[in-house]
């Protein structure tokens, strides 16, 4: 005799299948872009830095639209949406007439935003960097050069996480080993419009400047001049705790610096991307007299093929007093890699 299902036990079988079939089915998206040619795209709006507004769809996947050919958007989703001058404002982006949106009760026009965060996103999307590998081999002295670099950027509401490294190093037939290594682990709160606030940890290796290992914690301010989707320019200062050691000693110095910098990056997105990024700096010394060293990066990106990029970068290091007796108070090098960007 077949044995029937009751009601209660249907029941149960049909709620536990509605909800497996809600957690299966895929959040519908509802936002809206539309461009310069009348094109309007449905998705899910991710995020906006840099001029390149990440977009999910479902038929494309994640694209990323050029934020000078938006002409309107909207999302039901609310944001943090930040303009040049450093003001931010919350809520929902709603409609408005070609070139603006309205964020509230306030109305912006999309020439002056320059980023915008979802309030609820995943820790991922809030990542970006990018990883370099780079190399040489020369027949002639066997001499072979590798180059490796990576940063990663976590950008919260009121925060910025950063880690970088940059590693160099030569093996040749005729002449010693020479390595170099460099790493920063930057923690940056922001408030303000234009103002943050940070602890930096950084560790410095360079055979060339018989510098076994210089270790800087910096406690710094941070103020940026402009910005906007194209360029970024800003300055940095703050004491500085700088613990020395060199090859051909073995004595150890700790000393209190200065540090007196600035930043500018540019970038273009129209393709073929290319960014650019300056950093100087300069750190005065309050516990040697007279001693003063200097830094300069520049770092210049082409993009290949989406996502790998052709790097270049070039750095100088000075220090007008080495704490070691016959060391090179210079070193300056170029490196030439291939980077994937994420």
């Amino acid at each position: 005799m077949q044995r029937s299902t009751s009601p209660q036990c249907s029941l149960w079988i049909a709620l536990v299948f509605i909800l497996m079939s809600a957690r299966m089915a895929p959040a519908q998206k509802s936002d809206s872009v539309w461009i310069r040619n009348g094109d309007r795209i449905t998705g899910e709006v991710k995020s906006l830095s840099r001029a390149l507004l990440k977009y999910s769809t479902d038929d494309l996947g994640t694209i990323y639209i050029e934020w000078d050919k938006v002409v309107r958007i909207s999302s039901k989703a609310t944001f943090e949406v930040q303009v040049n001058t450093g003001e931010k404002y919350y809520g929902t982006l709603g409609r408005a007439s070609n070139g603006w949106v309205a964020i509230g009760a306030d109305t912006l026009s999309l020439f002056h935003i320059v980023a915008i965060t979802p309030i609820r996103q995943r820790l991922l999307d809030r990542m970006d960097g990018y990883v370099d590998l780079g190399f040489s081999f020369q027949k002639a002295n066997k001499t072979l050069q590798l180059t490796s670099g990576a940063k990663v950027l976590y950008r919260g509401p009121r925060s910025e996480t950063s880690l970088e490294i940059s590693t160099f190093r030569e093996d040749r037939e005729d002449a010693p080993q020479t390595t170099r290594l460099t790493g920063d682990l930057t923690e940056r709160y922001l408030f303000g419009n234009l103002w943050s606030a940070g602890l930096a940890i950084g560790y410095e290796r360079n055979e060339e400047l018989d510098l076994a290992g210089r270790s800087r914690v910096v406690a710094f301010g941070a103020r940026t001049i402009s910005r906007s989707n194209h360029a970024e320019f800003g300055t940095i200062a703050g004491p500085v705790i700088t613990r020395e050691r060199y090859f051909s000693t073995d004595s150890v110095s700790v000393s209190l610096e200065g540090l007196i910098g600035a930043v500018f990056n540019a970038f273009r997105y129209d393709s073929p991307k290319l960014n650019t990024s300056v950093t100087s700096q300069l750190y005065p010394s309050f516990s040697i007299q007279g001693r003063v060293r200097w830094q300069n990066d520049l770092r210049v990106s082409y993009e290949l093929v989406k996502d790998f990029m052709l790097t270049v970068t070039l750095f100088d290091s000075f220090d007008n007093k080495p704490q070691s007796t016959g060391a090179e108070k210079n070193d300056y090098g170029t490196t030439l890699a291939i980077s994937w960007t994420f």
